[in-house]
């Protein structure tokens, strides 16, 4: 898809307005019980009334509500993807590549010639061009994060949380995957690598 770099801010906007609509449905498939029980394990006080979590610290709940389930079970994201199959158009294009998204850590190389940057993949291997207007003003080069990422034609999105991690953990995760004792892929598709990720983000906040 050959488009300007307006075409490609505008495509962007659309395409992070699908994401939210169908990520609002998928959080809308999951029974409250779950969604408490996610937000518990985070540390996230939901049940007293005094509390009043952000938006923000939600939404690392919502992730894990959204995206992992227990073995044998579908994640609220699939359904969605059952329910809205025969979308038309770029609509679609979004919802499979949510469905296909995948977490892992990444380590910003610098600004893509078009939009957004160029981020390395540190897990798995390779790189992916994302665009993402919020998080490329705060994307300096040599930054570590952990999120979880959409390909939509050619480039990825966001799919809304992101942690942000240092040297000493990055050199943590080149070391395993380098020694080879675990998968890489099995580590960054567990359920419990992305809890203690997300422990991590709302652990290192101040405030």
């Amino acid at each position: 898809m050959a488009l300007s770099a307006d075409e490609l801010r505008e495509f962007f906007g659309r395409c992070a307005k699908a994401r939210q609509r169908f990520q609002e449905l998928a959080v809308q498939a999951v029974p409250r019980p779950k969604l408490l029980e996610h937000a518990q394990r985070l540390g996230i006080a939901v049940e007293d009334e005094m509390a009043q979590p952000s938006d923000e610290d939600l939404a690392f709940a919502f992730d894990l509500a959204i995206y992992t389930a227990p073995p044998g079970r579908s994640r609220a994201i699939d359904r969605v993807v059952k329910q809205h199959a025969r979308l038309p158009g770029e609509a679609v294009l979004v919802l499979n590549g949510l469905s296909r998204s995948w977490l892992s850590v990444f380590q910003v190389l610098g600004p893509h010639p078009e939009a957004g940057f160029i981020l390395e993949d540190a897990m798995l291997g390779g790189e992916a061009w994302v665009v993402d207007e919020v998080l490329a003003e705060q994307a300096e080069p040599g930054t570590v994060l952990v999120t979880r990422l959409a390909r939509v034609c050619g480039f990825a999105i966001t799919c809304g949380v992101v942690a942000v991690l240092d040297e000493a953990m990055l050199a943590r995760f080149r070391r395993v995957v380098a020694d080879g004792e675990v998968d890489p892929l099995d580590l960054v598709e567990s359920p419990r690598f992305a809890q203690n990720m997300w422990l991590h983000a709302l652990g290192s906040r101040v405030g």
